[in-house]
């Protein structure tokens, strides 16, 4: 069952990816607004409710300083996600880390700790839905590194190619139904459409 009412956070690392181009939304997807807040700042307050450590992964620090939150670059320029993943892992000073999109508006930190409780025994523990796997919504360990350098360096840059080499858990979605709904809190944002159409969502 998935429940809100832990309130201890995890020894683990929860980092918030904003680092895409956004070429399709001409706009940092971070810095859109819904009933007054930045997704950004959600987003924050949600991983900071859960992890020990909150890290941001981005290319452009100066557009986070006043969050208080360390942001990393990419080690290595214009991989996609999974220089991020790669990254992020390298900084961060827990064995595990959690990766989340931020383009999510709905994301809930009781699907997070959900996920949470195959960690000890997998690498990567990603949702899967109908429409496929969530791998920036998804747990990996450290562990992962010399495969994300090996797909870097062969410019396999596919986050899920990575998993033919890891231990993974998928988390199917009739495994979360007590979360709530989940077509809402997997909801993302590439286009100005799919924005409108998430705005159109209640959040309430």
């Amino acid at each position: 069952m998935c429940s809100d009412s832990e309130n201890a956070r995890l020894a683990a690392t929860g980092l918030l990816m904003a680092g895409g181009k956004n070429s399709r939304m001409q706009k940092h997807k971070a810095f859109l607004e819904l009933r007054g807040r930045y997704l950004v700042e959600h987003s924050l307050e949600v991983l900071q409710a859960v992890f020990a450590e909150v890290l941001i992964s981005s290319n452009q620090p100066e557009l986070f300083e006043s969050y208080g939150v360390r942001v990393i670059p990419d080690l290595l320029k214009d991989q996609g996600p999974l220089g991020g993943i790669y990254s992020g892992l390298k900084a961060a000073a827990y064995e595990v880390g959690f990766f989340m999109a931020c383009d999510m508006p709905f994301v809930q930190s009781s699907v997070i700790r959900y996920l949470n409780r195959y960690v000890q025994d997998f690498e990567i523990v990603v949702p899967r839905g109908e429409s496929g796997l969530h791998p920036l919504h998804a747990f990996y360990r450290r562990s992962c590194l010399p495969y994300i350098e090996n797909n870097l360096h062969a410019q396999r840059l596919r986050v899920t190619d990575l998993y033919a080499d890891c231990r993974v858990r998928h988390v199917d979605f009739r495994e979360l139904a007590s979360c709530g709904n989940l077509r809402k809190i997997f909801s993302n944002i590439n286009t100005p459409e799919e924005w409108a159409d998430v705005r159109d969502l209640n959040p309430g």
